[in-house]
Parts: structure tokens; sequence; C-alpha cells
């Protein structure tokens, strides 16, 4: 219990930073979506410049979009600055994300499982058949060795950094005065549905970002279902009426709503970033699966 207290407080102040981050970057772009001059991160641009705004766009956004500018310089393309500071950013973050994927993949494993003994309760609504359904489902976790906690606190960490990338990604220099296949990356994916003939290439980013948004949002499923299968004694337990795949469902097909949503008005160099952070999150979650998971005693 203590424990459990300790992460609940640890995840309350990591949303306390995540929202300082927020609070922090203040309005980058116009009406239109175009970036403020006054807020376009420049190679030249003293650092001195970002503490004027907040101390944490000055040490979280401002490397990261500099990091944008240098290779976005030395290789022409403010695309190719973007992509591979977004595999940088991703590649150093991988440690982060090996315990939560570890986690989150267990309880991907194991869910067929709980969901028998939330249907061996269902309808006992009592105390003492609550408290029981509770220790059961915490044995089978302590089984296995899975801790949901560790997966939200791991998320939460990353939180601050993904938004600061998405704010790099948006003032850094060669990505607002760059260009793709000849097309500004400053105009919108809806730029490219309402004229396909001239702005083409920012309808193949954003399909492709929608692919990969939603790739990454279903491997972990198919790769724990892939596993479960595998297992020695495996038993294909009904859902016996949960609701908890259809809610996990759910949460992943809104999930590319948003995305989508969102995505359609956003500047087509948001894309390319969040595009290539799924494709990330996938060859992470790939490499995971092989190192960490299909060699677990589970």
């Amino acid at each position: 219990m203590k424990k459990l207290l300790s992460n609940k407080k640890m995840l309350v102040l990591i949303c306390v930073f995540g929202l300082l981050l927020l609070a922090g970057c203040q309005r980058n772009v116009d009406g239109q979506g175009n970036v403020l001059p006054e807020r376009i991160i420049y190679l030249d641009t003293p650092w001195s410049a970002m503490l004027n705004e907040s101390i944490l766009t000055a040490i979280l956004v401002y490397p990261l979009a500099q990091i944008i500018n240098f290779i976005g310089h030395l290789t022409g393309s403010g695309v190719l600055g973007v992509v591979l500071t977004t595999l940088l950013y991703n590649g150093l973050t991988i440690i982060l994300s090996i315990k939560s994927t570890v986690n989150s993949q267990k309880m991907q494993m194991i869910q067929p499982e709980l969901n028998k003994i939330q249907a061996k309760y269902e309808g006992r609504t009592d105390d003492n058949s609550k408290m029981q359904m509770y220790q059961e489902q915490q044995a089978l976790m302590q089984k296995y060795d899975v801790n949901p906690m560790a997966s939200l606190g791991t998320a939460f960490l990353q939180f601050p950094i993904m938004i600061a990338m998405f704010y790099a990604a948006q003032r850094a220099d060669v990505v607002v005065n760059g260009k793709f296949l000849g097309v500004p990356l400053q105009k919108t994916p809806w730029d490219g549905f309402t004229n396909i003939k001239e702005y083409w290439p920012l309808v193949l980013i954003f399909v492709f970002m929608v692919i990969m948004q939603f790739a990454s949002s279903l491997l972990p499923k198919y790769l724990a279902e892939k596993k479960r299968k595998s297992r020695k004694g495996y038993k294909a337990y009904a859902d016996n009426g949960s609701s908890s795949n259809a809610q996990a469902d759910s949460m992943i097909y809104m999930m590319v709503l948003l995305v989508v949503i969102l995505g359609i008005r956003w500047p087509s160099a948001m894309s390319v970033y969040w595009g290539v952070s799924s494709l990330a999150n996938i060859l992470k979650t790939l490499f995971i699966q092989r190192r960490y998971i299909d060699n677990a005693e589970i």
C-alpha cells in the first residue's frame, strides 16, 4: 500500500511538471496556423532568449530545436532534420521505454485471465466478493511480476519530453522555412486535400502519419496475443462479457481519431514528427518484445 501511495505521489509530481511545461509554452502560431516570426528558433538564437520565455523551454525545447536546425542545415532538408532528431530522441529514451513496455506487454498477456477472474465475481457487489476478486487479481499480477503503475509512471516521465519535441519541431527555422518536394512544410494536410494537384506530398505525409499511429497502437495487442498463444498450456479464455477489451479497442480508435482531427489542421512538419515518432515506437516495441518479452517466463 505504501508503495502504491508513493507511486501516486510521483505521478502527481510528474503531472504538475508536465502542466508547468505546457504553461511555459506560449502561443506560437497565428490564426492561419503559421508560426509567429518572433517565435522561430534560428541557429543563432541565443539561449538567453529562451530563458525569457520559461526555464523549461530553455532546457527542453531550445536544445531539440537547435539539433533539428543543425541537421536540417547540414543535410539541406528540414524533413531530415525532424526525422533524424525524432529517431535520435527515441533512441535516447528507449531506456525509459523498456520497463514500461515490458509491463504493458505482460499486462496484455494476462488480461484474459484477469477477465476470467472478473467474470467469476460478476454481479456480486458485496464487499467480501470485491475484496476476494481484488486479491485474486493481485496474486495473478504478482505471479507474473506485473506492475501497472510502472507503465503509467514511465509514460508520464516521457510526456514533458514528447511535448518539448513537438514544439521544437514546430518552431525550428529549417522547418518553418523548409519544403518537402517543393511544398512548404507549414502548409497543412487540409491544404493538401483541398488542393491535391499542387500539394499532394502533404497528403502522403498525412496518410503515413495515420497508418503509423494506427499500427503503433495495435502492435502491442497483436504481440501479446501471439505470445499468449505460444505459451505452454495456453488457454483461450473467453471474455465472458468483460468490457476490458472493448474499452481498450475504443481507446485505440479514439486516439487515432484524435490524431486525425488535430493533424488535419496542423503544419505538415508536425505530421512528419508524429509519423516518424510512431514508427520509432513500432521499432522500439519490436526490439523490446524480442529482447525482453519473448524469452521471459510468462
